[in-house]
């Protein structure tokens, strides 16, 4: 897995690779990542405790929120989760699937990334168990498995 020197530089290469194999282009402004811990991040995501890693808000714009348990800059399964919630914020800035009603807009958009993330995961020998437009986490303390 490659090595990067920053989180900004990080985000340049996930970019890159988004705009290189899908049909988005760079975003109008640079996403800005908030690390939180679990408990502020479930409250703004979901309103409650809930397992929520990451989320996207619509507001505000080009913000991203990840678990402070995650580490993208060595984990390549946090990575993914970090290109995937890019992928949302380029949805947004490029208004990708904004003639469907909301429900079906949220499924398509998330059914988008999950397909976009297990590609980019699939060159690192990894994949993600995804089913009806929700990502699933194996609880498992194995390592080296296919599955992130």
């Amino acid at each position: 897995m490659e090595k990067y020197e920053s989180l900004r530089e990080l985000i340049l290469a996930l970019l890159l690779w988004i705009t290189s194999n899908t049909d988005y282009k760079d975003p109008e402004q640079f996403p800005q990542i908030k690390f939180l811990e679990q408990s502020e991040l479930s409250q703004i995501a979901c309103g409650r405790e809930c397992e929520i890693l990451a989320y996207t808000p619509t507001t505000p714009k080009y913000t991203i929120f990840l678990s402070d348990k995650l580490k993208p800059m060595t984990n390549v399964c946090d990575r993914g989760i970090l290109l995937h919630e890019l992928i949302h914020v380029l949805q947004d800035d490029q208004e990708f699937f904004v003639e469907y009603e909301i429900k079906t807009k949220k499924h398509l958009r998330e059914m988008d990334a999950l397909v976009k993330h297990n590609i980019f995961l699939s060159q690192y020998g990894k994949k993600i168990l995804y089913s009806n437009g929700f990502a699933a986490k194996f609880k498992t303390q194995e390592k080296n498995t296919l599955y992130c």
